[in-house]
């Protein structure tokens, strides 16, 4: 690189046939024998020179340029590399060979990612309802041996989200309702759109004598919020009638009349059994794996009875609702029921009720195929706690060696009266699993509140092993995503004005959700969440 003139720089001398050492002309005219060369001074010609700082004259002469190495040299935007783009290593192979160090050879190696003494310990595993992770569990129970540690060989591994297959089967259905919940869309559309609207509004709900409510626009890719906006509308009728007589251009908006109150009843009518089931599986605070066979079971009876509906679009809802829902069933395990039948206040009656309501043909075969699973995973546990960690087998045989060297003639006597007894009738003791589905069910009702785990907690000491079971089956959930979450037909979708706040009111939102959390145990009905439409037309 070139490099500027110092002014205590010594003249440049000029190279055979006028030009400098460097290549440039010194004069502007070839110079003639005889006559001295002209000089020319260099400029610096970019600001990148001011950066550089002289160094001093060698002993030949020559001077160099350089950088200041803390801020602004080669070391410091090495390091500023290093640290902020980690994801282009600074020598391939050094990580590569980072990598494949291992000391014991392969062996090592896959012993230290894969542990299997800790995956002995899963109970279940939730996923959503996707072919990757069907391809997951697959490659996960046949590619190693944790098919065979895993409870009754891995039948009751893998599990559904709930949640992710109710939303599945209420899309299927709102896809068939376009022009009437454009109606409704319409409608609370034009009275949001100025505030001028909304005061008519108002004083035509004063009129018609019903309590104002602020109109409520639907967010398209969450269904509990169409639901909520049609039940709005039907509560609102009266005062969309009137409001056509204080506003002339309301007209050309298509009015609640009576045909579409009626459409909008039925589609109200058969999304709360949707909506409510959503919500009690979507909590956080209390166990859901038991609640979900029975509110899934009334999903079923909910598409059925659109069959027999007298509007066609409500049938034509219900097939194709039906169709997905037949998918999603073929594919569940006995875990649902299982969870089902240690809720005290179901047992069996609750699962033989719905599958004789559903699936009578094949009612016997479930119901004698989930007690044979049960009673392999109740052995399971009984084997797993048989053992007395306290006494050894010796301890046990040197216990009643002692005791059989005391025993008097009348204790001899006495086992002539246990023969005789036994001569009578002999009786097998129950186990704890066939005590408890002899025993009656709780009275509790199935829709309030009702403490499972208080439950069994307390009818431990009654059932030692089976509580135990219990714990571990009502620990998995039946839902893998968050409760604001449950309702929401696509991706996670970040809003244009979301996306502008800036990174302290980002982190201040959930402070602020976490705070205002409600500590109930079954949660209240979710709050909506206000967006206007950006995508309104003028109107």
């Amino acid at each position: 690189m070139a490099s500027p003139k110092r002014e205590d720089e010594p003249e440049v001398e000029a190279a055979p046939g006028g030009e400098t050492a460097g290549g440039e002309v010194a004069g502007g005219e070839a110079p003639s024998d005889g006559e001295p060369t002209k000089k020319k001074t260099r400029k610096t010609s970019s600001d990148v020179w001011k950066h550089f700082t002289w160094g001093p004259i060698a002993a030949d002469g020559s001077y160099y340029l350089y950088l200041q190495g803390q801020q602004r040299g080669t070391s410091s935007m090495r390091n500023h590399i290093d640290k902020k783009c980690k994801k282009i290593p600074r020598n391939k192979r050094e990580a590569l060979q980072k990598l494949l160090q291992a000391k014991a050879g392969m062996e090592t190696l896959v012993a230290w990612t894969f542990d299997q003494m800790k995956y002995k310990r899963v109970f279940s595993l939730v996923l959503d309802n996707a072919s990757s992770n069907d391809a997951c569990i697959s490659e996960l129970l046949h590619a190693t041996a944790l098919k065979d540690d895993l409870p009754v060989e891995g039948k009751i591994f893998h599990q559904r989200c709930g949640c992710h297959i109710l939303n599945l089967i209420v899309q299927d259905g709102l896809n068939c309702l376009h022009k009437e919940i454009d109606c409704i869309r319409d409608i609370m559309k034009w009275i949001k759109h100025s505030q001028g609207r909304i005061e008519k509004f108002k004083l035509t709900c004063s009129q018609a004598n019903i309590p104002y409510k602020k109109p409520q626009l639907d967010i398209p890719t969450r269904w509990n919020s169409t639901y909520l906006m049609m039940e709005l509308a039907l509560e609102l009728k009266p005062a969309f009638g009137r409001n056509a007589n204080l506003d002339k251009k309301y007209t050309k908006v298509l009015v609640l009349n009576d045909a579409l109150r009626a459409i909008v009843t039925e589609l109200v009518k058969h999304f709360k059994v949707f909506y409510e089931a959503a919500l009690k599986l979507s909590g956080s605070k209390y166990p859901t794996l038991n609640l979900f066979f029975s509110e899934f079971c009334e999903v079923y009876l909910a598409i059925k009875r659109m069959s027999g509906n007298e509007y066609p679009f409500i049938v034509n809802m219900g097939t194709q609702m039906h169709a997905k829902f037949g998918k999603y069933w073929s594919m569940g395990n006995s875990l649902l029921a299982i969870a089902c039948v240690l809720d005290p206040r179901c047992k069996l009656d609750v699962v033989q009720y719905y599958m004789e309501e559903m699936c009578p043909d094949e009612c016997d075969d479930f119901i004698s195929n989930l007690k044979q699973c049960m009673s392999e995973l109740f052995n399971e546990y009984v084997e797993a706690n048989e053992e007395e960690p306290n006494m050894s087998k010796r301890q046990k045989t040197n216990a009643g060696a002692t005791s059989s060297t005391k025993r008097t003639l009348s204790d001899r006597k006495a086992g002539l009266k246990d023969y005789q007894k036994g001569k009578k009738g002999v009786t097998t003791p129950k186990s704890e699993l066939e005590d408890y589905l002899s025993s009656d069910r709780d009275d509790a009702s199935l829709d309030g509140v009702f403490d499972i785990l208080g439950w069994w907690k307390m009818k431990a000491p009654r059932y030692p092993i089976l509580s135990i079971l219990v714990r571990d089956i009502l620990a998995v959930p039946i839902s893998t995503v968050a409760s604001e979450s449950v309702f929401s037909t696509s991706g996670r979708v970040i809003s244009q004005v979301r996306n502008s706040l800036s990174d302290d009111t980002i982190e201040a939102l959930p402070l602020k959700a976490s705070i205002t959390e409600n500590s109930n145990i079954i949660g209240a009905p979710l709050g909506t969440i206000e967006e206007e439409d950006i995508n309104v037309e003028g109107q």
